[in-house]
C-alpha cells in the first residue's frame, strides 16, 4: 500500500504542485508578515474574486479537457477552441465591466481561465504532454508568478492589488509560448472548423460545467464574501479568516494530486475509484493531525497576531476533511459526463452554504463559520 502511495508519477506531480503551493505559502506568509491587517484582508480579498471571476472565464473547458479528450488532435483543437472562447467571454465582459470599474479585472480573468494553475493549458498539458511536462509547466509559471507578486509587494506600493498587477506582466509571455506551441502542431483550418462543429455541440455541457465551477468556488470562499458585505471591518476579519482558510487547504492537494495524476485510469476503470478513495482517506487523515499541530504552532510563535483563530482554524479543517473525501466523487461525475448531477450537487451546496453563513453571522456574531 505505502508503494502505492509514493509511486513516482505522484512524486512527480505532487512534487510540482508541492512546490507552486510552496511558493504561494511563502508569498502569503510573508504578505501576512509584512503588510497591515487591512491590506493583507484586500489582498486575499482580490485573490479569491479572481479565482471566482477566471472560473466563469474558463467555461468549464479545462474540466472537459481531462474527461472528454482521447486523440491528439481533439487535444490540440479543443485547447486552442477553448482560448478563443474565453477571449470571446473576455470581449463580453469588458463590455459589462466597464459599467461597475471593474475592467482593471479582465486580464487576472483571463491569464487564470488560461493559463494559471487549474487552467486550460494545464489541463491540456497533462493529457497531452504527461504529468512530467505539466509538472515542468507549473514549476515554471509558479515562479514567475509568485515572485513577480513579492517583487511588487516588497519593492513598490502596491498592496493589496499585487494580484490584480502580475498578471498584465505574465500574459503576454504566455501567449507566445501557447503560439509558439500551435505553430510547432501545425494547426490546419479545415480541422477547426470540423472540430467547431463538435465543441458547439458540447458548449452546453460546458455551461453546466461553469455553473458548476462557479458554485463549487463561490462555496469554498462564501464566508469571504459574506464577511465583506457585512462586516464592519471587513478587511481585518477577512485577514484572520483567510490566513485560517489557506493553511486548512493544505488537505486539498491531497485528492488534487492523486485524482489528476490518475485521470487517465479514472476515465478507463471504473473499478479504479474504490482503490485512489482508500489512499485519499489514508492520507488526509494523517495529514489533518500533523496539520492542527503545525497551526498551533504557527500562530503562537511566528503569527501571534493571529493568535486568535484557532477555533475557526478548526472548524474549516473539519469541513476541509469533507471536502478532501468528495472531490474524487465530483471528477467522477464529470468523467461519467453526469454534467447536470454534479451542477445539482454544486448549487444546492452553495445555497446551503450561504443560507448557514448568514445565519451564523446574525444570530451568534460568528463570521466566516
Amino acid at each position: 500500500m505505502l508503494k502505492n502511495l509514493l509511486h513516482k508519477n505522484y512524486l512527480i506531480y505532487g512534487s510540482s504542485i508541492l512546490f507552486s503551493r510552496g511558493l504561494e505559502y511563502a508569498v502569503l506568509f510573508f504578505a501576512a508578515h509584512h503588510l497591515s491587517k487591512y491590506d493583507y484582508g484586500e489582498l486575499e480579498y482580490y485573490k479569491k474574486v479572481i479565482e471566482v471571476g477566471s472560473s466563469v472565464f474558463a467555461f468549464g473547458f479545462p474540466a472537459l479537457i481531462l474527461s472528454y479528450t482521447k486523440s491528439r488532435d481533439s487535444k490540440n483543437y479543443f485547447f486552442l477552441l477553448g482560448i478563443l472562447f474565453v477571449l470571446f467571454v473576455a470581449a463580453i465582459g469588458a463590455i459589462f465591466f466597464s459599467f461597475f470599474s471593474w475592467l482593471f479585472l479582465i486580464v487576472p480573468f483571463v491569464f487564470y481561465a488560461i493559463f494559471f494553475t487549474g487552467g486550460i493549458a494545464q489541463s491540456y498539458f497533462l493529457v497531452s504532454q504527461g504529468s512530467s511536462y505539466a509538472s515542468y509547466y507549473k514549476i515554471i509559471i509558479s515562479i514567475l508568478f509568485y515572485v513577480l507578486i513579492f517583487i511588487s509587494i516588497y519593492y513598490f506600493d502596491v498592496s493589496g492589488y499585487a494580484y490584480v498587477y502580475v498578471n498584465y506582466l505574465l500574459l503576454p509571455i504566455s501567449f507566445i509560448h501557447v503560439v509558439t506551441l500551435f505553430y510547432r502542431e501545425k494547426i490546419i483550418w479545415q480541422k477547426v472548423k470540423r472540430y467547431w462543429k463538435l465543441f458547439k455541440k458540447l458548449l452546453l455541457s460546458s455551461f453546466t460545467l461553469v455553473i458548476s465551477n462557479f458554485a463549487n468556488l463561490t462555496f469554498l470562499y462564501t464566508d469571504i464574501f459574506v464577511i465583506k458585505l457585512l462586516s464592519q471591518n471587513p478587511n481585518v476579519d477577512i485577514a484572520n479568516y483567510s490566513f485560517a482558510l489557506n493553511i486548512a487547504n493544505m488537505l486539498l492537494l491531497i485528492p488534487l494530486t492523486l485524482v489528476q495524476v490518475d485521470i487517465e485510469k479514472l476515465k478507463l476503470k471504473p473499478n479504479y475509484l474504490n482503490e485512489i478513495n482508500k489512499k485519499i482517506l489514508i492520507l488526509v487523515l494523517t495529514a489533518s493531525v500533523f496539520l492542527l499541530g503545525f497551526y498551533f504552532i504557527l500562530v503562537h510563535k511566528f503569527f501571534t497576531d493571529y493568535s486568535n483563530t484557532i477555533t475557526i482554524f478548526i472548524v474549516i479543517l473539519l469541513a476541509k476533511i469533507f471536502h478532501s473525501l468528495s472531490s474524487l466523487f465530483g471528477t467522477n461525475l464529470i468523467i461519467l459526463k453526469k454534467f447536470k448531477e454534479n451542477l445539482y450537487i454544486n448549487i444546492a451546496m452553495l445555497l446551503l452554504n450561504i443560507v448557514v453563513s448568514y445565519l451564523l453571522y446574525f444570530q451568534f456574531d460568528l463570521i466566516g463559520v
